[in-house]
């Protein structure tokens, strides 16, 4: 289960995708190291697992599995929501931006994603106010003898 090759062109173990994986969606790089490793870490200090974790970010292998795994992860997430006709209607945009904004790592770019998100949902603020119910509701009247309550009335007399 936790061999080290499987094959030759997979020098990861199914742990360490596993712990990579993980770490792409926490970020949490120390944590990723720790539990990708067979046995226990002998290393009290933190930083020194944290060096070696980043070591371990740096190696060929990650590399090349971290680049393939966002970019798997960026296709899916412009995949998403996709209508079947060409439009998108404003909240399957807003839900992609998230999607977007949550995957990107550069900052740059995450900002311009959260402005354009932003201007978005305030132009659904004001499509909403536009759409207020402007219904007029008429009632036509009734006869006594279909009302309810002449309905009741009339049985309270004759008993």
């Amino acid at each position: 289960m936790g061999r080290r090759k499987q094959n030759e062109s997979e020098m990861l173990t199914n742990i360490e995708k596993f712990c990579l994986d993980a770490y792409l969606l926490n970020g949490d790089v120390d944590q990723a190291y720790t539990l990708s490793r067979r046995s226990r870490i002998k290393t009290d200090s933190q930083v020194n697992i944290h060096r070696m974790a980043l070591r371990w970010l740096r190696s060929p292998d990650v590399k090349k599995y971290l680049d393939e795994r966002r970019i798997l992860l960026q296709d899916r997430a412009s995949e998403g929501d996709k209508p079947k006709s060409g439009r998108r209607d404003k909240d399957a945009i807003v839900s992609e931006l998230n999607i977007l904004a949550d995957a990107t790592k550069d900052p740059k770019q995450k900002t311009e994603i959260l402005m354009k998100l932003a201007d978005l949902q305030q132009m659904k603020r004001d499509t909403t106010k536009e759409e207020e119910d402007n219904t007029i509701h008429y009632y036509l009247p009734i006869n006594c003898s279909s009302c309810e309550l002449y309905a009741m009335r009339k049985m309270e007399k004759d008993e």
